[in-house]
């Protein structure tokens, strides 16, 4: 009888021909997975290029009692929904407890997103999840005053966003826009409270950048943020901008939303339009105008400006050139066309947070995603998806690490 032990095989020390075979073999979603194994893996994947990644909800039927929305992957590259098979076993699954559950914003490769339960950071490729503080830890505004923190429930999380990517280091923050006065809060790792950090309000969008924060809020007023104290942040610049609206419509008839891209070392501040009541014709209705037809709201236009931190002005872009954009619930975010051909270059992809609204009728709801192009000012569509009715889940996009 052989008494010796058998020793357990070295998966990373796999043959690199034998690795690409069994790639070739492998789901879209399933690679992703592959690549964040080992090095070697790494490099047997190197020739795939996920490129971004549309997450919505996926139509694949699921095994499971309770009724949940499973979460899908649309790929711009090959232009298919995967099935990112997110079931696992109960205690594990981020979507079982699927009540109440919301993602509020991506940002490297990672979803910040809340349920009934609480408030998590999830990597959907590799299941990872990790617990964040509570939302009755979120501060009260300082500006209703004390009794207000008796009635305080800070139910909407606008946007949140990653100072850096967890799987690195655990040197990271989490920096969020709450409530119903729009405020600042971030906590970092271990943390088990949020701390406020800005006696302001009305902020509209975040964005970490070279290790700074740019914050937006009302009056195109752009502050940069410096978190290199391990205690609290301070604030290094304030700018004032403004900015024409140039579209023919009444102010009645759309709404704007702003954001803030890093782009090629500056910042670019971006202004999108949305009918409020937009008929199958295209045509803006005001909400007095309106008959049997559902009119949904409906993004028909952006304009784009280029940050001058030094003259403390807007500058309008009339072109990106080979620069994409991609805003909506994600960290806003730049890329080149030439490392993404399945992408078309001086474009806006966008979805939909447009947050008073998502929920606001079954028949609309998550729908207005699709890509604005500055050379003719045409928004087209990304796919076309036979989803009739609200997603439970609004769209949002992913670059995977």
């Amino acid at each position: 009888m052989d008494n010796k032990k058998s020793s357990r095989p070295n998966w990373s020390e796999l043959n690199q021909d034998l690795l690409e075979l069994i790639v070739d073999k492998l789901s879209y979603v399933d690679i992703l997975r592959f690549k964040a194994v080992c090095t070697s893996w790494l490099a047997a994947t190197e020739r795939f290029s996920p490129g971004p990644l549309l997450i919505l909800p996926s139509n694949q039927e699921t095994d499971h009692r309770e009724e949940h929305v499973r979460l899908g992957a649309f790929s711009v590259k090959d232009k298919t929904i995967h099935d990112l098979n997110l079931v696992v076993e109960k205690h594990e699954d981020l979507l079982l407890a699927y009540e109440g559950f919301r993602v509020l914003g991506s940002s490297h490769g990672w979803l910040v997103a809340e349920n009934s339960s609480g408030l998590y950071l999830l990597n959907i490729f590799s299941r990872t999840c990790k617990i964040l503080p509570g939302k009755a830890t979120i501060p009260a505004p300082q500006s209703f005053g004390p009794k207000f923190s008796l009635f305080h429930s800070p139910t909407i999380i606008r946007k949140a966003i990653l100072t850096s990517n967890p799987s690195l280091d655990d040197d990271y923050k989490v920096i969020i826009i709450y409530g119903l006065c729009e405020n600042l809060a971030f906590c970092g790792f271990g943390d088990d409270e949020w701390k406020g950090f800005s006696d302001c309000e009305g902020y509209y969008d975040i964005v970490w950048y070279n290790m700074l924060l740019y914050t937006l809020r009302g009056g195109v007023n752009i502050e940069v943020w410096d978190f290199s104290d391990s205690c609290f942040p301070t604030k290094k610049m304030c700018i004032q901008c403004s900015y024409s609206p140039n579209v023919c419509f009444q102010r009645d008839v759309y709404s704007t939303q702003w954001y803030l891209v890093p782009s090629l070392g500056e910042i670019l501040f971006i202004v999108r339009y949305i009918g409020e009541f937009v008929n199958n014709k295209g045509e803006l209705l005001c909400e007095g105008d309106l008959t049997d037809e559902i009119c949904p709201y409906k993004t028909f236009k952006f304009q784009v400006y280029k940050v001058d931190m030094i003259e403390r002005k807007l500058e309008q872009v009339k072109s990106l050139k080979d620069r994409v954009m991609f805003v909506g619930g994600n960290h806003g975010i730049s890329v080149s066309a030439k490392d993404y051909q399945e992408l078309e270059a001086n474009s806006i992809y966008f979805t939909d947070d447009y947050l008073d609204r998502l929920h606001e009728d079954y028949s609309y709801g998550g729908h207005d995603f699709g890509l604005f192009r500055l050379k003719d000012e045409n928004i087209g569509s990304i796919f076309e998806l036979d989803i009739s009715g609200r997603f439970e889940v609004a769209p949002f996009w992913v670059f995977p690490n």
